[in-house]
C-alpha cells in the first residue's frame, strides 16, 4: 500500500472515530427559592440550520444561575406536551429565549443564516396555557 493511501485511511479512521457533536440542550429548573420559578420548567431545545456545535456554549451550566441545569444531548427526547419554533438571530446563539427576526437593514452579514430555526420541546410547565403564549409573543410558532 502506497504511504498517501495509508495517510488518508488514517484520517479517515480518526474523523469517524471522533465523538458525534451535540445537538440538543436539556434543560431542568429547581423551583425551590425565594425567586419565583419560570413558566416552563422542563425543557429540551436544538438548533437547526447552523453548526451542530453552535449549542455547545449556550448549553453550559452558568455559575451565576444556580437553580438551572444543563446537559447536553445527541436529541430531545419524546414526550414533550408543546413543541415552540422560532427564528434564531445571533443573540439566540447567546441564550436561547432569544428569537425573532432579524433587521434586514443592517449594513453587516449576520451570523445566522436566514433559515435557523430553534426549535424548544416543553416537557414540565407551571402553566402550559402561558407557555404557548410565550412562543408565540417572542415570534415563535406553537404546536403540539
Amino acid at each position: 500500500m502506497n504511504i498517501a493511501f495509508r495517510a488518508v485511511l488514517l484520517a479517515v479512521a480518526a474523523m469517524l472515530s471522533l465523538p458525534a457533536a451535540a445537538n440538543s440542550c436539556y434543560v431542568t429548573v429547581d423551583t425551590s427559592g425565594a425567586v419565583p420559578p419560570p413558566v416552563v420548567t422542563e425543557k429540551c431545545f436544538e438548533y437547526q440550520g447552523v453548526e451542530d456545535d453552535a449549542i455547545d456554549w449556550v448549553c453550559q451550566d452558568n455559575e451565576a444561575v444556580k437553580n438551572t441545569r444543563n446537559e447536553i444531548r445527541d436529541s430531545c427526547p419524546t414526550g414533550y406536551f408543546g413543541v415552540c419554533t422560532a427564528a434564531m438571530t445571533p443573540e439566540t446563539l447567546a441564550n436561547e429565549r432569544a428569537t425573532g427576526s432579524q433587521a434586514t437593514d443592517t449594513p453587516a452579514p449576520t451570523t445566522v443564516p436566514e433559515d435557523a430555526r430553534i426549535v424548544t420541546y416543553n416537557y414540565a410547565a407551571s402553566d402550559r396555557a402561558q407557555a404557548k403564549i410565550d412562543c408565540e409573543s417572542a415570534g415563535g410558532q406553537w404546536s403540539q
